[in-house]
């Protein structure tokens, strides 16, 4: 049986800070019996120079790695900036590719997903507009991880609205979906819960959101009720509005019932072509 715990943190520029604030954290998961953790979108730095934080690309994966050999945790480890791309030729500056690590129990590095959909958007919020392509390139590559005794597929914040994204994930088996997020106030507010609902019943999985939370400056906010939802789309657990740990366990009975009495994945007509260029 696995124990799902997602991380919720009011990221600031501050690396040591938020390493700080995410090490408490995990180890309140790995306390609480959590044995995969997901920690939020930019957990290492949020409204930062990704560029320059990409420099500690190193630190951050052996940190994540020491994280979970320490508590015995899979770690999804939210998204931190990486120069390189999967092949290892190097992103042109000031781009960075924004990639969510997968880590087992034992510290080894089994995944990495470079998030597809760039959240090039206006927002009624004190930021107004938010422009990623800017400073992030996008991935090509859809990625699931077995962790934990689960099959996971790795999306990232904005991947949530789009559903032909989690259909592919689904499509090579995975029983879990998780989102690391940073979604705004505003958006939050408006559509946080209803994606995850209707990507839980719209794929048959188990779908975990581990948000940021509060003021990370004068102009950025985020939702924060980082939530696991049940492919019945059911919330099963999630927080408010303040740092915390959510610590959940998917009851995978539930998944094979819904997929046995609503077989939605057999009857999609329609295949994902993508990605497609930018």
């Amino acid at each position: 049986m696995t124990t799902l715990a997602a991380i919720q943190m009011t990221s600031t520029r501050s690396l040591d800070d938020n390493l700080a604030q995410a090490d408490a954290l995990l180890q309140q998961a790995a306390g609480q019996g959590a044995s995969l953790a997901v920690l939020p979108e930019n957990f290492a730095g949020y409204g930062v120079d990704y560029r320059q934080l990409a420099g500690q690309y190193p630190r951050l994966v052996d940190w994540l790695s020491d994280q979970a050999r320490r508590h015995r945790l899979a770690i999804v480890g939210g998204s931190i900036p990486a120069i390189e791309r999967p092949d290892g030729s190097q992103v042109p500056a000031p781009r960075v590719r924004t990639r969510s690590l997968a880590f087992s129990e034992d510290g080894t590095l089994l995944a990495g997903y470079d998030k597809l959909h760039l959240f090039d958007a206006q927002v009624n919020d004190a930021q107004g507009s938010y422009l990623e392509s800017r400073v992030f390139e996008p991935g090509e590559q859809v990625i699931t991880v077995p962790l934990a005794g689960l099959q996971v597929g790795l999306a990232i914040c904005y991947d949530l609205r789009f559903p032909a994204l989690a259909q592919a994930l689904a499509g090579q088996g995975a029983e879990l979906l998780v989102y690391p997020s940073a979604f705004t106030a505003v958006t939050g507010a408006a559509h946080w819960q209803l994606l995850l609902r209707a990507t839980a019943v719209q794929t048959g999985c188990f779908v975990l959101g581990a948000n940021q939370c509060g003021q990370h400056s004068e102009r950025r906010a985020s939702f924060g009720h980082s939530m696991l939802v049940d492919p019945w789309g059911t919330v099963q657990a999630s927080l408010e509005e303040k740092p915390g740990v959510l610590v959940a366990t998917p009851d995978l009975a539930t998944m094979d019932s819904v997929r046995q009495r609503m077989p939605v994945m057999r009857h999609q007509r329609f295949s994902p072509e993508g990605p497609y260029e930018l």
